[in-house]
């Protein structure tokens, strides 16, 4: 074994790259690939788990030292016909029903089914707090959440269809 002094650095870029895919090989490996959605949809609802849990913890944080905190109710989540996620309160105690949505890039999109955006009109209708907590780069060290009120009214947002349903009359 030669130590490092007499190692030529030309040999161990050749090396190096003999052991790497060149771009347009690793590309077309990837394009050939089927795409397991399976495995897909398991890691995206992992996310939306990492992105629930994030926004209980900082409504703890909110509610730390208020008779509030031990009533934020983060089971709304395992059931979808909730429309939301956690039950959570505002400082004060109104009730504030919060849809989380997450994703590990810094993209300023994110999916709301037509059962979440019901709800939210719904509430809204009714005087009842919806809110939608949107956390970017979720993965981070520094997750960034995004707070969105009246969603069904919210002028920065613009919403495009994407799926109809589809049933033999």
């Amino acid at each position: 074994m030669s130590s490092i002094e007499n190692i030529n650095i030309g040999e161990i870029q050749t090396k190096e790259l003999s052991l790497m895919y060149s771009y347009e090989d690793l590309k077309q490996e990837i394009k050939s690939s089927p795409i397991d959605y399976l495995e897909l949809h398991k890691l995206q609802m992992k996310v939306g788990q990492l992105g629930e849990a994030y926004v209980y913890e900082q409504e703890c944080k909110k509610l730390a030292g208020t008779k509030y905190i031990s009533e934020i109710d983060e089971s709304k989540a395992s059931d979808p016909k909730n429309g939301y996620d956690i039950l959570s309160f505002t400082r004060e105690g109104e009730p504030l029903h919060i849809e989380v949505k997450a994703t590990t890039g810094k993209e300023e999109t994110f999916y709301l089914s037509n059962h979440e955006y019901q709800t939210a009109k719904k509430m809204k209708q009714t005087g009842m707090n919806y809110v939608i907590y949107f956390v970017k780069e979720v993965m981070s060290d520094n997750p960034k959440l995004t707070i969105i009120y009246d969603i069904s009214h919210n002028k920065e947002y613009g919403f495009e269809e994407m799926s109809w349903k589809i049933t033999k009359i």
